[in-house]
């Protein structure tokens, strides 16, 4: 007599949830555009001041005075604009610039605007996440044992509020603990 073969069980695979972002070009682009336009303007008024300047009553400068405080401050203008405009480059290189949530790992852009790179999270290490602040919602905190990743709202698609991302994450941070309950161990 044969005996019936043991089945394994499958572990039921989570589908991922694949949520494209939207990348911060209408911040980016103005911030571009407006210290250009500074830098512009104060290389302008460099090159054709013939006069002092009185900040505030405090400071005094002659006129060879005011067109170095202008010069520095085209230099710093040009300076932020170069950055905003980094910025703009750097996020039109990652690609895709999406979240995905996987059944053991959570994928999303991570860094400042020049340096952003998309990094894996595994789900195991994910202490905590909620909502900041938790009244009216910008971004989601996600938190693991020596870093928090922020996931901002104006980088959500318009099917997606921050609310819903966040009941997602926190759904698939509960759901090893259950199973692993249910299989008694």
């Amino acid at each position: 007599m044969e005996e019936p073969e043991k089945t394994k069980r499958k572990k039921r695979s989570e589908p991922k949830i694949q949520i494209p972002l939207r990348k911060p070009y209408w911040q980016l682009v103005p911030s571009f555009l407006l210290f250009a336009l500074c830098a512009a303007f104060f290389f302008h008024r460099s090159s054709v001041n013939d006069r002092g300047l009185v900040l505030n009553g405090i400071l005094h400068f002659e006129a060879d005075g005011a067109d170095v405080f202008y010069a520095v401050l085209g230099v710093l203008s040009t300076g932020l604009s170069m950055m905003g405009l980094l910025g703009i480059v750097r996020f039109s290189q990652i690609e895709p610039f999406e979240l995905v949530l996987g059944g053991k790992s959570l994928s999303l852009p991570y860094g400042r605007p020049m340096s952003m790179r998309v990094i894996t999270v595994p789900i195991r290490d994910i202490v905590s996440v909620g909502l900041q602040p938790p009244e009216w919602p910008k971004s989601i905190a996600v938190q693991t044992h020596d870093r928090v990743y922020w996931i901002p709202s104006y980088w959500m698609p318009k099917e997606w509020t921050l609310q819903d991302l966040n009941a997602a994450i926190v759904e698939r941070l509960r759901r090893p603990e259950d199973e692993s309950a249910a299989g008694g161990g």
